[in-house]
């Protein structure tokens, strides 16, 4: 394997890697060091010299896919920010982020226009064996929480327990403000 190959894959590992750390910790303070490893991945796929073969595809769909990639988060990140909460919708951000969404299958379609009639075919087939892979996922939650017992109600708290729980949910909070 040559260095430009190694380095390709490298990158690959560290964009997934990246990915992964960002989604850890809760919604609103995610991993700091997430990001910066991610587009460490991914600058060095992008900035090396010519790998070979199968490393060559791999950086070519990757620069393919980077415009509508980044058209397709930009709206989503809009449309989420500006989806109403509690009736209180965001015009603005929503009508941007369906224009970004329009512009990423926009962008899609377009290179569909290149492909030839057995790779849409290979790429519709993948595209709906997703689907059937997260239909019968739904369905199989759906029946096993269907079929899962409801159980009684618990009964409440005693107050030793009660003081109990209010210490370590204080401590807790307690330990967080440091931070």
């Amino acid at each position: 394997m040559s260095l430009a190959a190694a380095q390709v894959w490298v990158g690959f590992c560290l964009l997934g890697i990246g990915f992964a750390m960002h989604r850890t910790g809760p919604a609103f303070k995610r991993h700091p060091a997430g990001t910066p490893v991610a587009l460490l991945g991914l600058a060095l796929i992008l900035l090396h010299s010519e790998p070979a073969e199968p490393e060559s595809l791999l950086v070519e769909t990757t620069t393919d896919i980077m415009p509508w990639i980044i058209c397709a988060a930009i709206g989503i990140n809009l449309v989420l920010s500006g989806a109403p909460i509690y009736s209180n919708a965001r015009t603005l951000p929503l009508l941007a982020g369906w224009a970004g969404i329009i512009a990423a299958w926009y962008l899609i379609l377009e290179t569909l226009r290149d492909l030839t009639l057995i790779e849409t075919l290979s790429w519709l087939g993948s595209i709906l064996g997703a689907i059937l892979a997260i239909a019968v996922f739904a369905l199989s939650v759906k029946y096993t929480e269907s079929k899962t017992p409801v159980e009684p109600e618990s009964t409440p708290l005693t107050e030793k327990e009660r003081k109990y729980v209010q210490s370590v949910i204080s401590r807790h909070l307690e330990a967080s403000d440091e931070f």
